[in-house]
């Protein structure tokens, strides 16, 4: 009946040191990892759908072979770029 009268471990000793240290690091892992996965989503909105990735992946090939050609001007590959970014 030792264990009955004695303190829990987590309420003595260095365990009721490292446990709230742990729980604190989990909390800021979990933390940063929502932030990082946030931040991505709204870097990159058109990445989320894998048919929105196909249709800006073929505008940039399409606007970089234009460039390429020399049917646009770089003011206006440039200008079309932000564009297709944007959306």
């Amino acid at each position: 009946m030792y264990w009955y009268h004695r303190p829990f471990i987590w309420h003595s000793g260095w365990f009721s040191w490292i446990a709230p240290v742990i729980g604190l690091i989990v909390l800021i892992f979990f933390a940063f990892l929502i932030y990082k996965l946030i931040k991505n989503s709204e870097r990159h909105p058109d990445f989320r759908y894998e048919k929105n990735f196909e249709t800006y992946d073929n505008s940039l090939k399409i606007l970089n072979e234009r460039l390429a050609k020399g049917e646009i001007s770089e003011e206006e590959y440039k200008k079309l770029k932000n564009l297709i970014l944007k959306h």
